[in-house]
């Protein structure tokens, strides 16, 4: 039987610093049947120039504005992706050669999952190994909605899904918000119970970027409450949870929030995702618990 086309699909915007590097990991890959999809999403540096040099082996297209939010031109890309699967690949992140192998080899002998993801080695800005991302805390191949509540613990540049299937939760769930990861994987797995595929090898790398707009808001972390905000009206956790494990676990993560902010010594800080987290669970006493703590503690930065 003739391999299965994968197409990898990759936003770019401003990315010249790591964009070459990204691309040639892609053109490294050990799979044959790859197509490459970039759409430059109105850069204003070298991206073009970078992306031309590469000639007929990747297709790219330019937009004339600034979308805002990557996902737009990922879906723009995805358009243009003929692939039976889709692998997504960020500007600043890298593949190991035989990642696309080994999403086809699991995909095809999976049929029913829509999704499949691995583990990712965290790299600094110059390329340098920190960590394993969510070593030792992703769940097996399977029904996962818990833990993604939880923590969304997949990394977009890991993932190779059925087009289809994303472009449908795309459309259901929006893109006006910059981070939609989890309503997408939940409206996903609402419609797929054998749920999502997890090789436990690392076969990429993440870039983690100080600046990155999550570490530059508080109101985003550590846990990303707002998304789960998100999750709880849009009911993305409908048939998969009930309501009340659904309220624990988000506000546990207000909790998580408090706590970390009254580490690091900005009580109201805390006392805002303490208040906030009430909503979900009135009477919890650990989210009372943190707001004491700041006030009794009097920890001013």
């Amino acid at each position: 039987m003739t391999d299965p086309l994968v197409s990898a699909i990759m936003p770019a915007y401003n990315g010249a610093k790591t964009l070459r590097a990204a691309l040639d990991s892609v053109l490294a890959q050990s799979y044959a049947r790859l197509e490459i999809v970039v759409v430059d999403d109105a850069s204003t540096d070298d991206t073009s120039n970078i992306l031309q040099s590469y000639g007929e082996r990747i297709r790219h297209v330019r937009r004339e504005k600034n979308s805002g939010v990557c996902a737009v031109a990922r879906g723009e890309a995805m358009a243009l992706g003929k692939g039976k699967y889709h692998a997504f690949i960020d500007q600043d992140d890298l593949w190991e050669p035989a990642k696309i192998e080994r999403q086809v080899e699991f995909m095809e002998s999976h049929p029913d999952t829509p999704l499949c993801h691995t583990y990712m080695r965290v790299i600094d800005g110059g390329g340098n190994p920190v960590e394993v991302r969510h070593e030792g805390r992703i769940p097996e191949t399977g029904m996962c909605a818990r833990e993604l509540i939880q923590h969304c613990f997949i990394t977009i540049s890991a993932i190779m899904v059925k087009p289809d299937v994303w472009v449908e939760a795309k459309r259901a769930v929006g893109m006006e918000f910059a981070n939609t990861d989890t309503e997408t994987f939940l409206y996903i797995l609402q419609r797929h119970p054998a749920g999502f595929g997890f090789i436990p090898d690392v076969l990429g790398s993440y870039r983690r970027w100080p600046q990155s707009m999550s570490r530059q808001n508080w109101k985003w972390g550590p846990e990303d409450v707002n998304a789960l905000n998100r999750v709880f009206e849009g009911q993305y956790w409908k048939g998969l949870l009930e309501e009340r494990e659904v309220r624990e676990l988000i506000a546990e993560a207000y909790w998580k929030n408090a706590e970390h902010w009254r580490h690091a010594g900005y009580p109201d800080r805390s006392r805002y995702f303490a208040r906030k987290g009430l909503r979900y669970r009135p009477s919890w006493l650990p989210l009372y618990g943190a707001w004491l703590k700041t006030i009794l503690k009097g920890n001013q930065r």
